[in-house]
């Protein structure tokens, strides 16, 4: 039976969030993993693997009576909030533009304002590397820099990420907020709050599949691109720490991986892959709100925590591969 010490994770069946609930159970804590939409059977197997129980619970951020229930309810003793909408590309954000605030600031808000009724411990707000918009000269990116995003996902993210802060501060909330790299890694997936899926998914499939691996842009533009595991292990770890000496940490490998880089580590790992390249064409990891910028740096993180990753491009490509080999369902047609 679940504990009512449990971690909260709202956004829980998405790509991100659902290997920090993987991550957290593993260690053996109990976790509510709330989103508003189930896992399937597949997520539901991976989620509850680890020693820890999880516990599936419907929630729609947007709605504050509902939040406040869930949050009254389960009386966490910590929090990881999660759910987001990625409005990338740009037809996406079109669409849904209102939807997108709604989520990723308001319900922001709902989650911080249901959990300062209540009292709470440690909190890990989501936010995204996307905040620090375009750096022309590539270098790494600490927490302090100036923040400019260019598109509608990266500016509600800033605005969740400020108010966020803005709202522990006057509320004595015990809050850290997290900007992530380019993740990839299992159960990267379209589930209507992640329309665009990564470079690395796209590629990593289609040489399962051993189809052409079409490779949009110039090759030698680098991303900060890190395995879905590591994420999670640095956003437990900000979630676990005694002490936290700032309220905002990137997490990321730390380094650039290219394209060119990173169809070299696949063909390390499937051989004889035919690979297409576009470069007048643009690349998804150009599109809206992606702009060229260079890798985080986490030295924060690691001062505070610890944390580093356990895998490097090779590595979490091998473990990715893996994963997908044993879960067929997943090399998407």
């Amino acid at each position: 039976m679940l504990s009512f010490m449990a971690i909260l994770v709202t956004g829980a069946t998405g790509f991100v969030m659902a290997n920090v609930v993987r991550d957290l159970a593993d260690h053996g804590h109990d976790v509510v993993a709330a989103d508003r939409k189930g896992p399937d059977a597949l997520l539901r197997e991976y989620l509850g693997g680890g020693s820890g129980a999880v516990s599936f619970r419907d929630v729609d951020v947007t709605d504050r009576a509902a939040v406040l229930a869930l949050v009254r309810d389960v009386r966490p003793v910590a929090t990881v909030h999660g759910a987001a909408l990625t409005s990338i590309p740009a037809e996406a954000e079109r669409s849904r533009f209102v939807e997108t605030v709604e989520v990723n600031v308001v319900g922001t808000l709902n989650v911080l304002a249901a959990l300062a009724s209540l009292g709470t411990n440690r909190i890990v707000a989501i936010s995204s590397g996307s905040v620090y918009g375009r750096r022309e000269n590539l270098s790494p990116i600490a927490e302090d820099d100036a923040k400019d995003p260019q598109a509608l996902y990266p500016m509600t993210k800033l605005a969740g990420d400020l108010l966020a802060r803005r709202f522990a501060e006057v509320h004595g909330l015990d809050l850290a907020v997290a900007r992530l790299a380019s993740p990839f890694g299992p159960f990267e997936r379209d589930t209507g709050s992640r329309p665009l899926l990564s470079p690395i998914a796209y590629w990593t499939t289609a040489a399962l599949r051993r189809e052409p691996l079409v490779v949009a842009g110039d090759p030698a533009y680098a991303r900060d691109v890190i395995y879905a595991p590591d994420i999670a292990g640095g956003i437990a770890a900000l979630l676990l720490a005694p002490r936290l000496s700032h309220d905002a940490y990137n997490i990321g490998w730390g380094r650039g991986a290219s394209a060119k880089d990173t169809v070299a580590a696949l063909t390390r790992i499937v051989p004889e892959l035919e690979v297409q390249w576009r470069p007048d064409q643009t690349s998804p990891w150009l599109s809206a709100g992606n702009v060229a910028r260079g890798p985080l740096r986490c030295d924060r993180l690691h001062t505070d925590t610890g944390w580093r990753p356990r895998y490097d491009l090779d590595s979490g490509l091998a473990a990715y591969v893996d994963w997908l080999r044993r879960h067929p369902s997943e090399i998407r047609a």
